[in-house]
This record gives C-alpha cells, sequence and structure tokens, in this order.
C-alpha cells in the first residue's frame, strides 16, 4: 500500500505557498484601500488554513508545564501576528507549515519563560494580542477605513443584538453563565483571560480554549450582519 501522507503535505505546501503569494501581491504599505483589503483576505485565509491544516507542532516540550495551555493559545496567536507582520520573509524553499513551525516554538519559548521568570501561574499580561487580532479579522475584507472606535461599536452592537441568539445559545459546559455572547463583550471592552475567568468563574484555559475554537464561527456569523 502507498504512503500517501507525503502526497498529502506536498498539496497541503502548494495550497499555503499560493495564499502566501497572494498575500505578498498587495504590498504591506499600499496606500490603497481595496489593495490593502485583499491582502487582509488572503492573509485571513492564510491563518485558517495554517489553523486547520492538522500540523502545528504540539509543542511537546512543554506539555508537562501546569500552563502548557496557557503558554500554547498566547504563543499561537503571536505567531499569528508575527506571520502576517512579516510574510514577505517566507522562503519558499522551506514548507510553509516548517516556517510556521520554527516561529511558534520561538514564541512558547518566549511566553513560558517570561511567564516563569515573573513567576505568576496567570497568562502574560499580553493576552489580549489573541481577542484582538481574532475580532479585527471580521472587518478585514472591507476597503473602508474606519475608526478603530467606530468598529468596535458596530461590532459591539451585532454582539448584544445577536440576531440568531447563537451567541447566547452557546456557552461553556456546566457554566451557562459564560456563553459566547458575554466572552465576546468582554474581549471587545480589552479583558485579559485572567479578568474574564475571575468575572464569570470558569478557569482560564476552559474560557480561553472554547473562545479559540469557535473563532471561525464566529467570524462567519458576525461577517452576515457588518
Amino acid at each position: 500500500m502507498t504512503n500517501d501522507f507525503p502526497l498529502r503535505d506536498d498539496a497541503l505546501n502548494q495550497e499555503l505557498q499560493q495564499l502566501v503569494n497572494e498575500a505578498n501581491r498587495y504590498p504591506a504599505d499600499s496606500q490603497n484601500p481595496t489593495d490593502r483589503a485583499k491582502r487582509r483576505i488572503a492573509l485571513n485565509k492564510l491563518i485558517n488554513a495554517i489553523r486547520g491544516s492538522g500540523k502545528l507542532s504540539k509543542q511537546a516540550q512543554w506539555m508537562e508545564s501546569p500552563n502548557y495551555e496557557d503558554y500554547y493559545h498566547e504563543a499561537l496567536q503571536i505567531t499569528f501576528v508575527e506571520i502576517c507582520q512579516k510574510i514577505e520573509q517566507y522562503n519558499p524553499e522551506h514548507p510553509v507549515m516548517a516556517w510556521v513551525n520554527i516561529i511558534f516554538s520561538r514564541r512558547i519559548s518566549d511566553v513560558a519563560k517570561k511567564d516563569q521568570k515573573r513567576g505568576i501561574t496567570q497568562l502574560p499580561k499580553h493576552q489580549k494580542v489573541a481577542p484582538v487580532l481574532a475580532l479585527d479579522e471580521i472587518n478585514k475584507d472591507l476597503p473602508i477605513e474606519n475608526e478603530i472606535s467606530s468598529e468596535q461599536q458596530q461590532l459591539k452592537e451585532i454582539i448584544e443584538n445577536d440576531p440568531e441568539k447563537i451567541l447566547k445559545n452557546d456557552y461553556i459546559q456546566d457554566y451557562p453563565q459564560a456563553n459566547l455572547q458575554v466572552i465576546l463583550l468582554l474581549v471587545l471592552e480589552g479583558k485579559r483571560w485572567k479578568d474574564i475567568s475571575e468575572e464569570l468563574g470558569v478557569p482560564i484555559s476552559t474560557a480561553s480554549s472554547f473562545y479559540q475554537r469557535r473563532m471561525r464561527k464566529i467570524i462567519t456569523y458576525l461577517k452576515k450582519y457588518i
């Protein structure tokens, strides 16, 4: 029987490289709003493809840490930001996921070491990078320059109205008070996961994981009303 895993890897890498090339067609410093929007769409597609590839490193070297899940999610979001900022630096001679996992490994090491140096058990203070990145993705295909405050107000109104009641009805098991609507509103306020955890009475890793697993669903839903 022929092992088709290498073929699958090749197909995945080809797909990812096409998305990288698509993003690089539009310069980051372009003054054209349409070009900037197309670049953001391509980067959003790339991040979604990476997230769903099944090839992200598990960062096994940190699995024994009691804060492993926190480190993982924080470092992954920082990695996504870095990929978007440094996409021009990708070398096509190497697989995209190899490049991604090298960055990911460095960032999780940074997060863990910084956390351990402080001697604390909560997430690093810049955990808010994750919510900001994720919520920003919702409006990134709009070729119109909006003020951040107006974008946030628009998102807040949609989340509060929840036209299909999807956000209100999706909550963390055994924690009905911690539904997506409540969590999204707290995230939009700039609350850290430590604060969200304390306010809702839910473990940090549970709240963060719940949010991250539903990010694609959230973006798809909210885009319908923007």
